[in-house]
């Protein structure tokens, strides 16, 4: 499978996200004189190393080079081998054979240097067996010629090739990375499915290219195999990228490092079976999918992500049990690292929580944060001031704005002021050519900003009270509330949902508000008030005015005064915590597979009878079948549970008047349109089931 390109027709393949690579290449054998020159790529499992090997051989053939391709398994276990396979791909690929009673080395040296050629070898991550030899005996003696030695391996070459005298300046090294949105868009418009298909892809994928084929061939196959094989993806994935971790225990420190930001060896031994050594911690540490910084080893965040979701669904319980540790060594690692270690803790605590959430929630959305949109610059600039206008105007169009309480047709003039007066409340989300993506927009409240605020939002005023009254004597150093106004998306660029940008926003605002600030949210969304408290915040008793709106709620998340241990206490209970009231741990919510085994088995006691969640849970079979079809037989359906959700589990579990083919035919969608909305009607269905029996209780 080409991992990096895609067939728009059944001749001319696309190449995706390997134009710079390829551009160097075609300098090298367009140059009318070259230097030999090595080019080094590497990256993790699954990225792309084969497919550009593949593409620079086809390249330079294409070029008439002679060009030799050796698998590094069988050719690095010793020099006579590298020679011997060199030797036989020439005779194979060219008919050069050795004359009898020549040396070896003799042979292949003066058939390299006959002409300019390209020698490429994929698989060397046992390089190091010969590269004294290489470096020392054989490249020497091709340095005068015009040859171009081409090397993939998850780690790249070991250092002393880059610190070796005659080649470390003729190396090129390029490590592969995952695909942009971009790039991702691209591949997809080629596959042939339809375009809200293509949008789940780009959305599920990460830009990984071998789980982007994988997802792809899925789903152009027919037939009911399709959600099963969806659901194998993160273990044939995870499998590809630990085959480096060939030692067991190593596998198992891999896994426990997916649920760390970042590790060193006391924190990894304290939950491990097998403590790691000094000389095991190494080895880690060399994987090409492990990176060494500050506050430890951490994984590519694919990675992290794909042993995560393949560890929870095999072991569940234990899942589980690990990550509530995790949270805990994290916690009280928190208040002793630097602020950006802080930041990166309480990120990746975000994202562990966002699996308990429901997980289509349009404000907790994480799953499009990459590394590289974390590090775009997040100030305003007056340069973006037209781009957060536009924005701005299309939310307005659609109706579906948040900020209530500012002042009718005043959102505009309100955020110009932001901008001239007050351009620190605004933060913004950033492609990788800095064009803006979001924003969102509030005031630090001290004494040069409440005018802003009165001016076009005198409700805000009288709702903060006793905030606004301690904000007149603050000057602007001494600010450490703010309180959001604003915020909207591009809904015009194709490479971001909505809500993972809205996602984005959220995350970093959060993050910003744990290096003890207060942050403030007045809102009458339905959607925020039900997430708010999951997510820490307490909602604030407002003073009585006749104006007020019964739905609207002011929320606050205070780490002036909350510790961030008491935080994660807080979100992983999901209560708000009160005077005199102590939390009690929050259920564990049936998983999409437990709701998906009891719905097949709804009509059956005693297999409901004998399933252990329902029994961890103290809810007897007919019980729960009594709850379950109450839920889905509701006149409307209880959040996060949708419409269409309910009718195709009512439909499929209750009423079985069709075949899932012909209900999806009936709801006028896809067959991989319905499953996926089977598969989160699962999801959230365990979410509303769980919270009625804890009522009910």
């Amino acid at each position: 499978m080409n991992l990096r390109s895609v067939d728009r027709n059944s001749h001319k393949p696309c190449i995706v996200g390997l134009t710079q690579q390829l551009e160097v290449l075609s300098n090298w054998l367009a140059s009318p004189d070259v230097n030999s020159q090595i080019f080094s790529i590497s990256g993790i499992g699954g990225i792309g190393k084969t497919t550009l090997l593949t593409e620079m051989a086809a390249e330079a053939r294409r070029c008439s080079t002679v060009t030799l391709w050796m698998d590094g398994q069988f050719c690095l276990q010793t020099p006579r081998a590298f020679l011997s396979h060199l030797e036989m791909s020439l005779e194979m690929e060219y008919g050069r054979t050795r004359a009898a009673g020549s040396p070896l080395l003799a042979h292949v040296v003066e058939e390299l240097t006959r002409q300019r050629t390209v020698v490429i070898i994929d698989n060397c991550e046992t390089i190091d067996r010969i590269d004294s030899w290489l470096l020392s005996s054989f490249l020497p003696l091709l340095a005068a010629s015009e040859f171009l030695f081409i090397v993939a391996s998850r780690t790249g070459l070991p250092i002393q090739w880059h610190t070796n005298l005659l080649w470390g300046n003729q190396i090129h090294s390029f490590t592969l990375e995952l695909f942009t949105r971009k790039e991702v868009h691209e591949y997809v418009q080629s596959s042939g499915l339809p375009p809200l298909v293509q949008q789940d892809i780009v959305h599920k994928t990460d830009g990984h290219p071998l789980l982007l084929a994988l997802t792809v061939d899925m789903l152009r196959r027919q037939g009911r195999e399709r959600e099963d094989y969806a659901q194998q993806i993160p273990g044939i994935l995870s499998a590809e990228l630990l085959k480096e971790a060939t030692s067991p225990y190593m596998y198992e420190a891999l896994q426990i490092l997916s649920l760390f930001p970042a590790a060193d060896q006391t924190m990894l031994n304290q939950l491990l079976t097998h403590p790691l050594s000094a000389l095991d911690y190494t080895a880690l540490s060399t994987l090409s999918c492990v990176h060494a910084g500050a506050g430890g080893l951490s994984l590519h965040q694919l990675v992290s992500r794909m042993l995560r979701e393949d560890y929870e669904r095999r072991d569940p319980g234990d899942y589980q049990m690990m990550r509530s540790r995790v949270l805990e060594l994290l916690t009280e690692r928190y208040p002793s690292v630097n602020k950006l270690l802080q930041m990166q803790i309480a990120a990746h605590i975000l994202e562990l929580y966002r699996e308990q959430l429901p997980s289509s929630h349009a404000y907790t959305d994480f799953s499009g944060i990459r590394q590289r949109e974390v590090e775009q610059q997040m100030s305003f600039e007056p340069e973006d001031l037209p781009y957060l206008q536009r924005f701005l105007a299309e939310s307005l169009a659609r109706s579906d704005w948040q900020s209530e309480l500012i002042e009718n047709g005043q959102y505009s003039s309100l955020l110009d002021d932001i901008a001239n007066y007050a351009p620190e409340g605004i933060r913004i989300i950033r492609n990788a050519d800095r064009v803006p993506l979001a924003f969102c927009a509030g005031l630090w409240l001290h004494d040069q900003t409440l005018s802003i605020l009165e001016r076009y939002s005198p409700d805000d005023m009288n709702m903060l009270g006793d905030t606004v009254n301690s904000a007149r004597r603050l000057p602007p150093e001494a600010a450490d509330t703010i309180c959001v106004l604003l915020a909207a998306v591009d809904v015009e660029q194709s490479s971001y949902r909505p809500e993972e940008l809205g996602g984005m926003l959220f995350q970093s605002w959060l993050i910003d508000a744990m290096s003890g600030l207060r942050a403030i949210i007045p809102t009458a969304d339905r959607q925020l008030n039900m997430l708010l408290p999951h997510l820490g915040f307490e909602e604030r008793t407002m003073p009585s005015q006749p104006y007020a709106r019964e739905d609207m709620h002011v929320w606050e998340l205070d780490f002036r005064q909350v510790t961030f241990e008491v935080w994660v206490q807080r979100i992983l209970r999901q209560n708000i915590q009160t005077a005199g009231f102590i939390p009690q741990e929050a259920p564990r919510v049936l998983s999409r597979d437990e709701v998906r085994l009891m719905l097949q088995h709804l009509y059956e006691d005693t297999v409901l009878e004998e399933m252990v969640p329902l029994q961890a849970m103290g809810c007897k079979g007919v019980r729960a079948r009594e709850l379950v079809v109450s839920i889905l037989q509701a006149d409307s359906p209880t959040y996060p549970l949708t419409d269409l959700e309910q009718r195709i589990l009512r439909e499929s579990y209750l009423h079985r008047n069709y075949r899932k083919s012909e209900l999806a035919e009936a709801l006028h969608m896809s067959r991989a349109t319905f499953y996926r909305h089977s598969r989160q009607g699962f999801i959230h269905l365990g979410h509303v089931f769980t919270q009625r029996w804890m009522a009910l209780k």
